[in-house]
């Protein structure tokens, strides 16, 4: 395809743990190129970089833009994150440790600008700025996919907090019984999310029980996909609605102990698992956030389904990257 006339662009890549998508964002927030790769989570850095510049690869030629016209590139990575150096920390699905991951950018795109920050806070951006989030003063995400992760959002911006990683509601402890330094166990994600769902079902299926999913969740290597968890939803399947029951609970609990802390305008609730799960399990995250919260009278616990799907990391990425 020849390339377009479109003037400078920005690409945004939101790097999850199944997979990398990658967009060419114009001056006027399109998204006009995607590319859209499998993520080789165990497969350490090397791999997942030429994943990320092979998506982004993508999506160029998609959008018919050549590399130059890319002036910045903004990578929303799962996990601990250190913006100022371009350095992901650690991301508990990902195999890969204090690496230096916008390196990857810099032989293929050496004159655009380069910003990192975390997968979450970057949808969270995009849902405040361009989706569910508009005109909310302060508000929380809380993204149920893979893992857990959440975000503040103060007057538009990402408060990021003392620590520049504030809004990692999947590691609130929610269970003191089974807490362990170092460890996820007792945690929002290790019950909400999909590795929480995956790890409880196969306890229920070493003891006995029976589901649908037990293929899904039990072969070397699998990775349960949350279209597999609604199909068994759908289909009535008791240890499956089980798991997902768990999840939406511990998720409403968890937000009504923000709200009772930080009374926000408006919780964000997007990922994989929220998302494909859909309607029923955002009304069972509002009944128990409503139950648990401490006082409404004055202001409502509000939750609202995230707006923009799969385009809101790649969105949130590219604003991020023109800031």
């Amino acid at each position: 395809m020849a390339p377009r006339t479109l003037g400078k662009v920005a690409l945004g890549i939101d790097l999850g743990g199944s997979k990398v998508l990658a967009g060419v964002v114009d001056r006027a927030g399109r998204i006009v190129g995607r590319g859209k790769l499998r993520t080789p989570f165990l497969e350490g850095p090397e791999a997942i970089g030429e994943a990320l510049v092979a998506a982004a690869e993508l999506a160029l030629e998609e959008a018919g833009v050549a590399r130059g016209r890319v002036d910045a590139i903004a990578l929303a990575a799962p996990g601990a994150v250190n913006t100022e150096k371009g350095v992901l920390l650690r991301a508990g699905n990902l195999a890969a440790k204090n690496w230096k991951i916008l390196d990857v950018f810099r032989a293929p795109f050496p004159s655009a600008r380069l910003r990192l920050e975390n997968d979450v806070r970057l949808a969270a951006l995009g849902e405040a700025r361009l989706g569910a989030g508009r005109g909310a003063a302060t508000m929380v995400a809380v993204w149920v996919g893979t893992g857990v992760g959440g975000a503040v959002i103060r007057g538009g911006k990402i408060d990021s907090g003392h620590n520049r990683n504030a809004g990692e509601i999947g590691m609130t402890r929610i269970d003191f019984r089974r807490v362990k330094k170092g460890s996820a166990d007792g945690t929002l994600e290790s019950i909400a999310a999909k590795v929480g769902i995956t790890a409880w079902l196969r306890s229920k299926i070493a003891g006995g029980q029976k589901t649908c999913l037990a293929k899904a969740v039990s072969r070397k290597g699998a990775r349960l996909k949350t279209s597999q968890l609604r199909a068994a939803c759908d289909a009535g399947d008791p240890l499956a609605l089980r798991a997902v029951a768990r999840s939406s609970k511990a998720v409403g609990l968890a937000m009504a102990n923000v709200f009772n802390v930080l009374s926000p305008d408006l919780f964000v609730l997007g990922g994989g698992v929220a998302t494909d799960i859909g309607a029923p399990y955002l009304a069972d995250v509002r009944k128990w956030a409503a139950t648990f919260a401490f006082s409404q009278e004055l202001g409502r616990l509000r939750v609202e389904p995230a707006a923009l799907g799969d385009d809101a990391g790649v969105l949130g990425a590219a604003l991020y990257a023109r800031e």
